[in-house]
């Protein structure tokens, strides 16, 4: 197959390899070289008419185009997120012509992790060492390098990790309580054992206030602060520290895994570095393992409000009420509200740079093909950013693109584990959370082998269908419960970022 052509209804067909001029492909003449994985119209598009794929508007056409012309940037509007040219948001009605068919599997799926005594499941029994403040990075950095590097026992399941950020200080109140609730959230993940707070001292989000909320939170958790003033300073809050991980580490070794289910997932999903097949192959592929944890009574997240834009209509209808449907419209119309006061033209930040030379030309087009990332089961409740999840299906929390302050706040509402697609390739990862990746094409899959775990480009080659590549997440799953690390743990990678609200004051 040279092409695909998702909907009957759709106006464009994407080129699954270099098509040459002359070409004759889905009963089109091409016109012009079409680039692996960029769009070609598959009838004529009058300036002004919207530009169809996924049975969804796209954009608009800002100049006639023809049948077998390629269709990119250069002559396709997006209409939303247009900062730019409007000063209010564009009311586009569209109706729902994707297939709902639910994913299903009988099979049963063992895992094996750290069973809390509130009954919350860890696929990692970690030390988290983590700052309440910028200030009071690189004391954390010490801490967690020196323990690593060290006799002290330990496994690979059963480690310290740390991470770092640049948040804590200088913020208004509402900016302030945002990071608190990141970092309380992070420490309280059933993927941490014990947690240590360094503070300097001084800062606006306290180390003693962020110990205390993550006890709270979470009481069978081990806890301990310090602040680098009272220690006396960077060697002796160094020493201090490493002294109080040896301690629970020690403990930490010593704590049985026992039996889990798919019930006891918090599937985090992310997509990151999108190309056109990441709506075709990985996003639909992890639609499917989404289908099949719920249906065996776990839990999902699907994030990134910005990137729903354009697709707000499919998921308000899978809403499994009215409140629920409100609130799903209501944070993705009101997330897009800020971007038009920006001013800006959403495009060239979101869709970046690299998922343009993907082949990606709106934010309506990546909305359409990331909302596959999860599934078709009903919406069950939404969540503001950081929010710990309490509701088994698939629960939609607000929060913005950028990779790494989506996933630390999908962590920090309780992902245990996290599946992140990827058509361009990006090595992220949680130092908390293990995090699987998942390649939309063969290509990505080979050339960054050592960053992504799983190849999704077999469905664009034909040799494996959607449901079994679902399958095999699922199968990886079971396997990180077991002991198996992903390729972002091996390389330890421990991004962190929190999404800062206002300016720095």
């Amino acid at each position: 197959m040279d092409a695909i052509h998702v909907s009957q209804q759709d106006t464009v067909a994407t080129a699954l390899k270099p098509l040459q001029k002359g070409d004759v492909v889905l009963g089109v003449t091409i016109l012009k070289d079409i680039r692996t994985g960029h769009k070609f119209a598959t009838a004529d598009i009058k300036k002004g008419e919207p530009v169809i794929k996924y049975a969804s508007h796209i954009g608009i056409a800002s100049c006639d185009i023809k049948t077998g012309e390629w269709v990119h940037v250069h002559n396709l509007e997006g209409e939303r997120g247009r900062g730019d040219t409007d000063s209010g948001l564009r009311d586009i009605r569209q109706d729902v012509y994707r297939k709902t068919t639910v994913a299903q599997s009988d099979k049963t799926y063992r895992l094996m992790g750290y069973r809390r005594s509130d009954g919350s499941f860890g696929f990692r029994n970690h030390i988290l060492v983590i700052p309440s403040v910028h200030c009071a990075n690189k004391v954390v950095e010490n801490i967690g390098n020196a323990v690593t590097y060290s006799d002290v026992a330990k496994t690979e399941e059963t480690n310290v990790v740390y991470v770092t950020h640049q948040h804590g200080c200088s913020e208004l109140s509402y900016d302030a309580r945002q990071t608190q609730d990141v970092i309380v959230g992070t420490g309280a993940n059933p993927n941490v054992y014990g947690v240590l707070v360094v503070g300097l001292g001084c800062e606006v989000v306290q180390a003693q206030a962020v110990a205390e909320e993550i006890r709270e939170k979470a009481p069978y958790k081990k806890v301990e602060y310090l602040t680098i003033q009272e220690a006396g300073g960077t060697r002796k809050s160094v020493e201090k520290g490493v002294q109080i991980v040896k301690r629970m580490l020690a403990e930490a070794v010593k704590v049985q895994k026992s039996e889990g289910t798919l019930a006891d997932v918090v599937l985090g999903t992310e997509c990151g570095g999108s190309d056109s097949f990441s709506g075709l192959s990985a996003n639909p592929s992890l639609g499917a393992a989404s289908d099949m944890i719920i249906q065996h009574g776990g839990s999902v997240i699907l994030a990134e409000t910005t990137e729903l834009i354009g697709a707000e209509h499919i998921l308000a209808e899978r809403a499994i009420n009215e409140p629920v449907k409100e609130a799903i419209l209501s944070t993705i119309k009101g997330y897009e509200d800020i971007v038009i006061k920006s001013h800006a033209d959403i495009r060239g930040a979101n869709p970046s740079p690299g998922n343009i030379e993907g082949g990606l030309s709106s934010i309506e087009e990546k909305s359409m093909g990331c909302v596959y990332k999860a599934g078709n089961q009903p919406v069950v409740a939404v969540k503001e950013y950081a929010e710990k999840i309490s509701d088994k299906g698939l629960t939609f929390m607000n929060t913005p693109g950028n990779d790494i302050e989506q996933l630390s706040g999908m962590v920090a509402g309780g992902c245990n584990i996290c599946v992140f697609t990827t058509g361009r390739g990006t090595p992220t990862g949680s130092a908390v959370t293990p995090t699987i990746k998942l390649a939309s094409n063969s290509a990505v899959f080979n050339s960054m082998n050592d960053s992504i775990d799983l190849n999704a480009g077999t469905v664009i080659e034909g040799t494996k269908n959607i449901q079994e590549v679902g399958e095999e997440i699922l199968d990886f799953i079971v396997a990180v419960s077991n002991g198996q690390l992903t390729k972002a743990e091996i390389n330890r990678q421990n991004d962190f970022s929190i999404w800062r609200l206002a300016t720095t004051v």
